[in-house]
């Protein structure tokens, strides 16, 4: 198998690793009142279990990271689908232990989603193509979980009524266990084509990156990105079934969204192999702080199509332009750890918006003060991307086609 070829098979088990991966969220959230009624529990007891899930694979990040700069990228996502198998099969087979179920999903399937997602798919980018091409082969591999959770989600909303919910984990697990593993020990096996090599060695180690002050860009911005989507996820139709906003609307908008968020992260990388990569990011988070400005507005059909054009426009753009800055610019022994902890941070601000989305409501009765919160976080990010990066001092070289 040429070289090209191998890499492009890469590019496809990525994509559709992430593909499978957004099965592990959401089985979960279809059979979430399903769980809460076999188990006997309230719906708050899964709801911890959906929150530990979220924030361990953050957690979890910075390992991740680790274990793709050693062992590489495609042994650990082979490690996350493994341990996701096994998670789910055990799920499916002890299903009346609450806890149990709790450490397995919230803990062991928390590490194998990050171990299949986002950071070792960014290091493989990293060892396979040239700097102009990573932010294109990165979207392209990213998107995969966007189009998991357009296609398969109705699948299980599908399958719900005719299956319970241990058959369905049952089979998610087998598959992960079994086939996708095996796909991925074969992968790991393929030579890995040899990379270019740089006119400057970058420094590998933590002292350089904390020195850094675009460190704390990418860190801020990447906060503010994971609060954004939170708020969204969680708190986004309640605000407008507060307004008033029709069903339909509400509908149309949402798919607004989730198309345009396809096309957000290809086109991110897309103007990457043309322009500045962090006045772009700049320009993402602005256009991120301005669909947020739009929630401030009085609603209506107009304000409710145009949020949603906006910040589906910058949904994936920010994670592909961040993993490009971050895997450009920081040396080959840390670069992973780096973005696991860009990650970490991502993932903290999510957890810290939906916390504050519904603390905020509760006591002011109003989304608007956690809105403004996070427009002003963004529009400082935007901000600091154009005014406080510089060029690192060991920046590679392009590489030569």
């Amino acid at each position: 198998m040429n070289k090209a070829r191998i890499t492009w098979t890469l590019v496809g088990l990525g994509f559709f690793t992430m593909f499978l991966s957004s099965a592990l969220k959401g089985v979960f959230q279809v059979y979430f009142s399903d769980l809460a009624q076999s188990f006997g529990r309230g719906r708050a007891d899964f709801g911890f279990a959906g929150g530990l899930f979220l924030l361990v694979s953050g957690l979890a990040s910075p390992l991740v990271g680790a274990l793709s700069d050693r062992a590489g990228p495609i042994k650990t996502v082979m490690l996350g689908s493994l341990t996701g198998g096994i998670a789910f099969v055990l799920l499916a087979w002890f299903s009346g232990q609450y806890w149990l179920f709790v450490a397995l999903y919230g803990l062991v399937a928390a590490f194998a989603l990050a171990a299949m997602s986002y950071v070792p798919m960014g290091v493989l980018v990293d060892r396979l193509f040239e700097q102009k091409k990573k932010s294109f082969a990165y979207a392209v591999i990213s998107n995969g979980t966007s189009v998991g959770f357009i296609v398969l989600s109705p699948l299980w909303l599908w399958l719900q009524p005719h299956f319970s919910w241990q058959q369905i984990f049952m089979v998610i697990g087998a598959l992960f266990a079994g086939p996708v593993t095996l796909l991925l020990w074969w992968a790991s096996r393929l030579p890995m084509p040899e990379k270019p090599v740089a006119e400057h060695k970058q420094e590998g180690n933590w002292r350089s990156v904390l020195s850094d002050q675009g460190f704390y860009v990418l860190a801020l911005g990447f906060i503010g990105c994971g609060a954004t989507m939170a708020f969204i996820d969680i708190h986004l139709v309640p605000l407008w079934q507060d307004g008033g906003a029709s069903r339909a609307g509400m509908g149309f908008s949402l798919s607004l969204l989730g198309i345009l968020e396809l096309i957000s992260g290809l086109a991110a990388g897309w103007l990457a192999t043309r322009y500045a990569q962090q006045n772009l990011l700049g320009l993402f988070y602005l256009m991120r702080c301005l669909a947020m400005a739009l929630l401030l507005v009085q609603n209506s059909l107009v304000t409710t199509y145009l949020f949603a054009a906006i910040f589906g426009a910058s949904y994936l753009g920010t994670v592909v332009l961040t993993s490009a800055i971050c895997l450009e610019r920081y040396g080959n022994q840390v670069k992973g750890q780096v973005f696991g902890v860009l990650f970490l941070l991502h993932q903290a601000g999510g957890f810290a918006s939906a916390q504050l989305g519904a603390y905020g409501y509760d006591l002011f009765h109003s989304y608007r003060p956690t809105i403004i919160v996070l427009t002003l976080i963004t529009a400082i990010a935007g901000l600091a991307c154009f005014l406080f990066f510089t060029e690192s001092k060991h920046q590679p070289a392009v590489e030569p086609a």
